[in-house]
């Protein structure tokens, strides 16, 4: 596994590591006294990277726990004269934990003849029988359906192998005239499957014509589907856009559904929250919506996008992004919050920054996902740009780890380990895992990878592992002898031993620049320490921004 540590690399990463180190609250550095796991260099997905011209965004991937790995996402690419150029669901599947894939094939079987748009999908599987794939898409199916927005679902029962003809999930497709959309949705592995959208259909009157939450339940693993019925309780009277939802279950009884909602002048405040509604009785009905961001009613910010995971053992995560300052205890650019919930949604902990450095970072943070693995381990993912652009101004994908059920997360690490010095955009990163220690995450980006691939959009991958084996890079501080620190990787099981004794998590200092970035000159050890006593601390912070500014020539 080849790993790099570029994320130490260049101005800004250097600040980064400066705030960090003499502004981080002990929370932050405490994490449950581990480390960020290490992480592969980014590589292209779609193995036609190199050649493709297309549009590769919306990427997602799943696993059955057994070896098999499928990704979705959609494009634009012909696949060399095979489809149109509109917009269609292709996919691809791994063997070997990520390390190679098959080429891109199209999933929607009428690729090569539809004129629709198929917007980014959705992904789930019951652990390996059953895979199923949902999108939006106004293509009328051959005249069975509308020319609106409906969605559409695809299944495969060989591993992703083959799939289905795309076939409209709301039953009512072929008479509604009006956006269904922004789908997700999840599976109990006992043959029940809830899938849930915003749509502005009004269900023949009974509703508004304000996008609202819809849902539809299958029992028989996906080869039907109940008519769609409304999952918010107002439906019939609330005035205000329910934005895309995200549905979770633990598998024994308990799903809950989030989404936000502005309120334009209604309880709980004027700004957008996170609502979220719950079922004990398989999805047949739903609880009232209620914020799960606690501070609804008096909070100002936006918070929008949540994400929802279980570890199917009680406890609960949501992230989403949020612009609210938390009392002024963070900034108001966007970052990523969190909540957490012991009894399977009923109540919710009162909203914290997922970031660790929201008090002082200079990021737009935005477009979570987070995924446990059972055992312990949860992963956040997101994505980020510098506010107001200063270089490098392209946007990046970052991660942080807990291991304490979301009470503490890790100080962010790029995903991509170039992010230093690439200049393409790095954008919705999602992250899976097999719950054996293998995660693989997968985000869509314009960067060409050192002139690897082109700087079309495609969909680049990383690769990590957590467990006690896992490994993990720290800084060593001999006892005694500081200026003989240098960076060691060690297992996972042992960063708690190294952590007490004052080593570090991440490398030592920088390694040299790549060469495009090199000035000739020597890279210290420790670039970070600015003044040269040893130590990363507050008066290398104020050295570094007292000669803020361009460079002279």
């Amino acid at each position: 596994m080849r790993i790099s540590t570029a994320f130490t690399r260049g101005p800004t990463a250097l600040l980064a590591l400066l705030v960090g180190a003499a502004l981080a609250t002990p929370a932050g550095l405490a994490f449950g006294q581990t480390c960020p796991p290490l992480i592969t260099d980014p590589t292209p997905l779609n193995t036609n990277a190199a050649t493709d011209e297309g549009l590769d965004i919306g990427a997602l991937v799943a696993t059955d726990g057994a070896g098999t790995w499928v990704a979705v996402w959609r494009s634009t690419d012909t696949l060399g004269g095979k489809v149109g150029d509109d917009p269609d669901i292709f996919f691809a599947r791994s063997f070997d934990e990520g390390q190679t894939w098959t080429d891109p094939t199209a999933l929607n079987t009428n690729a090569g003849s539809d004129s629709g748009k198929d917007w980014p999908p959705r992904l789930a599987t019951d652990d390996g029988s059953i895979w199923i794939v949902v999108w939006p898409s106004n293509d009328p199916l051959e005249g069975t359906i509308g020319h609106d927005f409906d969605i559409l679902f695809a299944r495969s029962t060989d591993g992703g192998a083959s799939w289905s003809a795309p076939a409209p999930l709301n039953t009512n497709a072929s008479t509604d005239s009006h956006i269904d959309a922004g789908v997700h949705l999840a599976t109990d592995g006992f043959g029940k499957w809830v899938s849930v959208w915003h749509s502005k259909e009004n269900l023949g009157g009974t509703i508004g014509y304000d996008y609202d939450i819809l849902f539809a339940l299958s029992v028989d693993n996906g080869s039907s589907w109940s008519p769609p019925s409304p999952l918010n309780t107002d439906a019939e009277v609330d005035a205000q856009d329910d934005s895309p939802p995200w549905i979770a279950t633990d598998g024994a009884g308990n799903w809950i559904v989030a989404w936000d909602r502005g309120q334009w002048g209604g309880p709980p405040g004027t700004d957008f929250d996170i609502l979220f509604a719950r079922s004990t009785d398989g999805g047949l009905t739903w609880s009232d919506p209620a914020p799960l961001n606690t501070n609804a009613p008096v909070d100002i910010g936006n918070d929008q996008r949540p994400r929802l995971t279980t570890d199917g053992a009680g406890n609960w995560i949501a992230a989403w992004q949020s612009s609210d300052d938390l009392g002024g205890t963070v900034g108001t650019e966007l970052d990523i919050f969190f909540a957490r919930s012991t009894d399977n949604g009923a109540t919710w902990t009162d909203p914290h920054p997922l970031n660790t450095d929201a008090s002082f970072d200079s990021f737009t943070d935005h477009a979570p996902d987070i995924v446990t693995d059972k055992a312990g381990n949860w992963v956040a993912v997101w994505d980020a740009f510098v506010l107001g652009g200063f270089p490098p101004d392209d946007g990046d994908v970052f991660f942080s780890v807990s291991r304490d059920d979301g009470a503490s997360w890790s100080d962010r690490v790029p995903l991509n380990t170039n992010a230093v010095f690439d200049t393409g955009v790095d954008l919705g990163p999602q992250v899976a895992t097999d719950g054996l220690g293998q995660w693989i995450a997968v985000w869509s980006s314009d960067e060409n990878l050192e002139g690897s691939i082109g700087t079309d959009r495609d969909i680049l991958l990383a690769r990590f592992q957590t467990g006690n084996s896992a490994p993990v890079m720290i800084c060593h501080i001999p006892p005694g002898n500081p200026d003989n620190r240098h960076t060691i990787t060690v297992p996972e099981s042992a960063v708690p031993a190294h952590l007490a004794h004052g080593d570090t998590c991440g490398p030592c200092g920088a390694p040299h620049p790549p060469a495009s970035a090199s000035s000739g000159s020597e890279v210290s050890d420790c670039p970070s320490d600015l003044d040269s006593d040893g130590s990363v601390a507050s008066a290398d912070l104020a050295l570094l921004l007292g000669s803020w500014g361009p460079c002279a020539d």
